[in-house]
């Protein structure tokens, strides 16, 4: 009988946490590693085309899951390729672990090839990096990482010499312990602070964020009993129902100008389960009331009168009961009237229109075809302000590139939810600039199977730079686009491709390629069209008329 190596010892530690996924690429420094990952019952390792894709997918996969996402890389390149990916998730707080490859044990520090100091190298993207160059250590040193990466949402590093994976270890196996999951709570005393402050709001507003996730109900009914409006960050889009009378649109570019004006309004904004605080969007006057599972995130971007820390699903109907009935009707009626005013000005940029298609009506359109508990994945680039805008959504779940902003993520962050969560349907918004960046792995799409649909926003340019550039009078030319036909491009890797240039058409291919059960590939000709109200962003409060 074998003696377990440590390279099978590291599958198996993996295992008992709960890792499903591992995507990475094989390499010279990696190769045993990924042979017992391929021999192992559970753990699938998903090659891909690029490191960067596989670390934006490991990130992904723990935004949406809450558990680990796993990387792996090679050596020198390889590790460098994972920096983006791992800058994504140390951004949004996603727990990943990044395991990768080291030159041998008696080759470091020397001018051997693809040596680096690896450590050094990803230094700003994580918040532990350990080595393991002896059997002996490699129990601590990945444990360490483990509980690191999941207790503080943050990303971790192991590398392993080429030389220490096929020696035998007989470290043990250690599970993961449910007290690290354990959040922290604010006592009694600090919640009544809350509910107090709350009640003496006339004018109240909520901004939810992606911590409040399936709390839709909680949300709905402290709004109802507070009379304030809602409005959510980008990655809470479906949050709370389009349709929800209080519900105000997204927040920031891209948002509502009701939100806007609502929040420039309110004397007071519970910010629930969000960091995100746009300031030129907002009143330096307001007061601020935070709640978070994480008490780092209490005044992480913007600061905040009072803040509570603790489990959202038990807070939020605890600050519901506590809050005191009282008639706010006017500030009601003018929320009504600014939400009656912007899905008038709105209506317009949802109409199917002329050729090309529009940027709103392909927005609407998805929304018909997506299903209420689908995934939403964006990638980076003007489409992303053009879902703000228009998407109303009812139950989806949205997944994006939040504080790192990265072009490339939607492909594979779209693969790695698919494989996350197979039952669910996956659409991801892209642009024609964001795609070209990771358009290798729609054949990781095609070789694992995985039925996504992947939307092209194609209008042959980096359509917000150019809006820029032409807004401070720069000369554009240079964000044009040389792109392929994106449909022939799905079919020669195996997958389904589709063109859609008239808006007529539009729908019934979108149903046709969600219906499709493979990866589906819909190129849409988009109107290059400048966003509305770009020009008022610089100063937005003189903008918006507050009657």
């Amino acid at each position: 009988m074998s003696q377990r190596t440590v390279a099978d010892y590291l599958v198996e530690q993996l295992d008992a946490w709960g890792i499903q996924n591992i995507y990475g690429i094989p390499g010279d420094a990696i190769l045993p590693f990924v042979d017992a990952i391929n021999r192992h019952p559970r753990i699938r390792f998903i090659s891909v085309k690029h490191e960067s894709a596989a670390a934006l997918m490991a990130s992904a996969e723990a935004k949406l899951t809450g558990r680990i996402g796993v990387c792996t890389a090679t050596s020198g390149p390889g590790v460098a390729n994972l920096i983006n990916g791992l800058a994504d998730a140390k951004s949004d707080r996603a727990p990943v672990l990044a395991i990768t490859g080291q030159v041998d044990s008696f080759n470091l520090g020397t001018n051997y090839k693809q040596y680096i100091d690896q450590h050094l190298l990803i230094a700003a993207v994580t918040d532990y990096s350990g080595l393991v160059s002896v059997p002996d250590s490699c129990n601590d040193v990945t444990v360490k990482a483990l509980r690191k990466a999941l207790t503080q949402g943050t990303v971790a590093h192991v590398c392993f010499t080429k030389d220490v994976w096929q020696i035998p270890t007989e470290e043990g196996i250690r599970p993961l312990e449910p007290h690290l999951r354990t959040m922290a709570q604010s006592s009694p005393e600090v919640i009544s602070g809350a509910v107090k402050r709350l009640n003496e709001a006339q004018r109240p507003a909520i901004l939810s964020g992606r911590g409040a996730r399936n709390l839709s109900p909680q949300l709905i009914e402290l709004a109802q009993k507070w009379q304030a409006g809602i409005c959510t960050s980008l990655p809470a889009k479906g949050v709370v129902p389009g349709d929800f009378s209080l519900m105000m649109g997204g927040l920031g570019e891209g948002g509502s100008e009701a939100t806007t004006i609502m929040l420039l309004e309110a004397d007071l904004v519970l910010i629930v389960g969000a960091t995100w605080w746009p300031e030129k969007y907002t009143s330096k006057q307001t007061r601020i009331i935070q709640i978070d599972a994480i008490p780092d995130n209490i005044g992480k971007l913007t600061q905040v009168e009072y803040g509570v820390v603790g489990d959202l699903k038990a807070l939020l109907p605890e600050l519901t009961r506590g809050i005191q009935e009282t008639d706010k009707r006017t500030w009601v009626e003018r929320l009504s009237y600014l939400r009656e005013q912007w899905l008038d000005r709105i209506a317009t940029e949802i109409t199917s229109g002329g050729t090309p298609i529009s940027p709103g009506y392909l927005v609407k359109t998805m929304e018909k075809v997506t299903a209420p508990d689908g995934i939403i994945v964006l990638d980076v680039g003007d489409h992303t302000v053009w879902f703000n805008r228009i998407f109303n959504g009812s139950a989806q779940e949205v997944l994006i590139s939040g504080s790192w902003r990265t072009m490339g993520f939607g492909l594979p962050a779209a693969i790695s939810a698919k494989l996350a969560q197979p039952d669910r349907q996956i659409f991801a918004l892209v642009g024609d600039g964001s795609l070209a960046m990771s358009l290798g792995e729609f054949l990781t799409a095609v070789r694992y199977h995985v039925p996504i649909t992947i939307a092209v926003m194609n209008n042959g340019y980096l359509a917000m730079e150019k809006d820029r550039m032409e807004l401070e009078q720069m000369d554009p030319s240079l964000t044009s686009l040389t792109n392929p036909d994106f449909a022939k491009f799905a079919e020669a890797c195996g997958g389904k491709g589709f063109r859609v240039e008239r808006p007529d058409d539009l729908e019934n291919v979108l149903r046709e390629a969600v219906n499709s059960d493979q990866p589906a590939l819909v190129d849409v000709v988009a109107s290059p069209v400048k966003f509305p109200g770009l020009e008022g962003k610089k100063e937005p409060e003189k903008e918006l008329v507050l009657v």
